[in-house]
């Protein structure tokens, strides 16, 4: 096995090692595996600059691979230039991407270029722990050192500061869409960030937690909600957009408003506008079209919700959505969009009864055979009134269990309020999983 260490400690730290695991998986040749996410503190030289202390993202990833050692160390010098790390960067120095070979099938290689084991891997507490956390029985038969011979398992035992060593656990995958309301009447958080200050609060903490998305919307959605003036509705949004420019973090906007979207897009950097209504004009399309930025389209039968207009009953929910989702896929392409800029959301809640959400959640795979993303927004909704009756912010754990399921379905994107209790539950899921 090739062991390869991950780390970034600047800009979208998350989805740099996406991008980097990405481009790593092209390069094993089988058995590749990922690691969870540990957040760690800066290892800073004496003196060092107070902007270097920046806390890392760090994951190992690991497979086998045809290349040779020479030849992989050079690809991932490769993909740390492309990704947007300069050729050079002072040692300790905060930096985008950081790829670093540990281990090559226990042995050793020494040149003035490349030494493998890493030489710093025994004073990087984090690594060691990731490594008895991928497996616990893989023995270091490598050099002479004293944990020659030892599982990394009982090297990680010890060593008294793997306890201490990391601040928090993430993953990679599934994608979350963190909610952010700009809105005095949404149903789960109306009115808790209707004040810019606390947007932008609210969205730092999400970018924290480990969104991978945050999506504002400044019209609610929810059953009985009163549909604003454009004007209205941009003065809510636009302070809010104003002082996120600099972030450079990916951006959903919720709005149906054709005159809201073509000032967005005209004006900002945005990842994808999210067309609850289903319904925007051809004219307004092509131009998100030309942006290149995504499209998410949501089914819906109106706008707010209303349960006296759902899906007729006699057919499969997901059939209904289905044949709904492939004829927007064909219009989208026949204005422009191509599949990878097309994003397909069910509608859960809209337009459905409870038993049909349930149902169509229950059978979502069936639209991967789209080949295109799909995102599903199922947090805290009424349909879980149908099996549980807590109060609406204390969905939470129903709502991480569907997530689960919805995962293991292949869905792309999770659009979801609680992000903290996501990823701890999704680092245990995946934890497990290396441990099997």
């Amino acid at each position: 096995m090739i062991y390869i260490a991950i780390g970034s400690n600047q800009g979208n730290r998350l989805d740099n090692l996406r991008k980097a695991t990405e481009r790593l998986q092209q390069l094993y040749s089988s058995n590749f595996e990922i690691s969870i996410v540990l957040e760690t503190k800066a290892i800073l030289p004496q003196n060092a600059p107070d902007s270097w202390d920046q806390p890392y993202l760090n994951m190992i990833v690991r497979g086998n691979t045809i290349l040779s050692p020479e030849d992989l160390l050079q690809n991932l010098q490769n993909i740390e230039i492309e990704l947007g790390r300069p050729k050079h960067n002072d040692k300790w120095a905060p930096r985008l991407i950081d790829l670093d070979i540990l281990l090559w099938n226990n042995e050793i290689f020494d040149s003035p270029k490349l030494k493998i084991p890493h030489p710093e891997l025994f004073n990087r507490s984090f690594l060691i722990h990731l490594l008895s956390m991928m497996d616990c029985n893989y023995h270091y038969v490598t050099d002479s050192s004293i944990y020659s011979g030892l599982s990394f398992g009982e090297i990680a035992h010890r060593f008294k500061d793997i306890q201490p060593c990391f601040l928090r656990s993430l993953v990679l995958e599934p994608k979350f869409v963190g909610v952010v309301n700009i809105t005095p009447d949404s149903f789960s958080d109306g009115n808790l960030y209707f004040d810019p200050d606390r947007a932008i609060e609210k969205i730092s903490s999400l970018i924290t937690e480990g969104a991978s998305v945050i999506e504002l919307g400044a019209q609610s959605t929810r059953p009985n909600a009163i549909m604003i003036s454009r004007e209205e509705e941009w003065s809510r949004l636009g302070p809010v957009l104003d002082r996120i420019r600099s972030m450079n973090f990916p951006i959903s906007i919720d709005s149906f408003s054709p005159e809201i979207i073509l000032k967005v897009i005209e004006g900002y950097s945005i990842f994808a506008i999210n067309d609850v209504s289903g319904r925007l004009d051809e004219q307004t399309l092509k131009h998100i079209a030309n942006s290149g930025c995504k499209i998410i389209v949501m089914h819906s039968m109106t706008i707010p919700p209303n349960q006296n207009n759902i899906i007729k009953f006699g057919s499969r929910p997901i059939d209904i959505i289905y044949d709904w989702a492939k004829e927007k896929v064909k219009n989208l392409i026949s204005l422009g969009f191509s599949l990878e800029q097309i994003i397909i959301d069910p509608g859960i809640g809209f337009g459905k009864s409870s038993c049909q959400s349930l149902d169509l959640l229950k059978n979502i795979g069936l639209l991967k055979k789209l080949h295109c993303k799909i995102l599903v927004g199922h947090s805290r909704k009424s349909y879980i009134k149908a099996f549980s009756n807590v109060s609406v912010t204390e969905r939470d754990l129903e709502t991480i269990a569907i997530s689960s399921e919805l995962y293991n379905s292949g869905i792309d994107y999770l659009r979801v309020h609680n992000i903290i209790d996501h990823q701890r539950f999704f680092t245990s899921k995946l934890q497990f999983k290396c441990l099997n």
